[in-house]
């Protein structure tokens, strides 16, 4: 059965080869691509090489089977390594040092069997120090060109011991020059585009860090903005709206009851002789009789209530939906509770009270003609004993 392109279907053959490169790990999928990459370059060299016998170029008893499929072997070794994770136990993850010695192992074999085409077989060394280009410093650039030499140099040694008459010594001592050239110009070469590499990732990593220091810094910033847009409306000492915020939710009120024709409250509220709490028992004492007040309103109070710290012991609460007399409960139920708060653990048998006026909006009212009458009915309040509710 044919399947479209571009359709999700686990039964496709090349899904499996898929898998081998995890799309979820782009470092290890580096690595196995590099890998493949020199699996590919194998397999090119092999075909050159059987190529190469069947004209000549290369001598006939080349054992090209067993060293390339022992290679091949090798690098399957090292794809499963990487590929399992298993390979993170060492320092070089992508095993760069042991593929290259295997590599330089498989060209010094093939260069044995050369015969007139050692010259240019020479390049399949230069091709395996690129291999560490990428992956190495210029210390380990350094070992693995010395391994090269060494490699040669040992091929040249044995070949003169065992087959002198075959040897060309000026040919071979320019083969070798010429190569120790090629891994100068490498290990060179080389090692700036490591130290270009790593300047590269100490730069990716400052831009992280940056930006994570950007994003913190941005946190703390919005933060801080909230912080500041929150002091900007609450009072310190209560948690309650602040004055300026309040009379701007009130002007709100006013002109949607403007459009609507639909009536609100407004309240005023003191606490009883508080001057006198804080003349007589310290200011610490009236400030948390003011914070006890002001948790026992936010408890009391509906959600939609908006209550405000207006100055001082004077507190205003909106009430921009019911009816007056479920308002009037509301405030009643406040005021007993509060009346009735022990305050022992402050002042042995002290005991607060307050007063509170209830205005309801009229069409020709703005904020200050409302809280005007507000003030008028708190101030009636008081005028008749205190620890009342006056309603107009």
């Amino acid at each position: 059965m044919a399947y479209p392109l571009g359709r999700n279907n686990n039964n496709r053959p090349y899904q499996h080869v898929l898998r081998l490169i995890p799309q979820h790990d782009p470092v290890m999928a580096l690595r196995l691509n590099r890998q493949l990459m020199a699996v590919y370059s194998y397999i090119l060299v092999w075909g050159g090489t059987m190529l190469a016998m069947q004209l000549g170029i290369f001598s006939y008893d080349t054992p090209h089977k067993p060293l390339f499929a022992s290679l091949l072997v090798f690098n399957a070794i090292v794809f499963a390594l990487i590929r399992s994770g298993a390979s993170k136990i060492f320092s070089d993850p992508s095993l760069t040092i042991a593929q290259m010695l295997s590599a330089i192992t498989l060209v010094t074999a093939l260069l044995h069997y050369a015969e007139e085409m050692r010259g240019a077989m020479i390049s399949i060394y230069f091709m395996v120090m690129t291999f560490g280009v990428f992956a190495l410093d210029r210390t380990k650039m350094i070992v693995m060109s010395a391994v090269v030499i060494v490699a040669f140099t040992g091929l040249i040694v044995y070949e003169f011991i065992y087959s002198p008459k075959l040897m060309v010594f000026s040919l071979a001592v320019g083969q070798w020059m010429i190569l120790l050239l090629g891994l100068i110009w490498f290990v060179f070469v080389g090692g700036y585009i490591h130290n270009l590499q790593q300047r590269i990732r100490e730069q990716r990593e400052s831009l992280r860090d940056n930006h994570s220091r950007l994003e913190e810094s941005h946190t703390q910033l919005h933060a801080a903005m909230e912080k500041l847009a929150e002091i900007a409306v609450r009072d310190s000492l209560t948690g309650l709206y602040n004055r300026r915020h309040f009379i701007e939710r009130l002007e709100e009120a006013i002109a949607i009851a403007n459009r609507s024709r639909e009536p609100f409250y407004l309240a005023l509220i003191d606490l009883d002789h508080f001057k006198q709490v804080n003349d007589l028992h310290g200011h610490q004492v009236g400030d948390e009789i003011l914070v006890r007040f002001s948790t026992l309103a936010r408890q009391t109070l509906r959600r939609s209530d908006v209550l405000a710290r207006y100055g001082g012991e004077e507190f205003i609460v909106l009430f921009p939906d019911g009816g007056r007399e479920g308002i009037t409960e509301v405030l009643e139920r406040l005021r007993e509770s509060f009346a009735a708060m022990s305050h022992d653990d402050l002042v042995p048998g002290l005991k607060v009270t307050l007063s509170a006026g209830l205005a309801g909006w009229r069409p020709e009212d703005n904020s200050d003609s409302l809280t005007r009458r507000a003030d008028d009915r708190l101030y009636a309040a008081k005028h008749q004993g205190r620890n009342r509710l006056q309603a107009s």
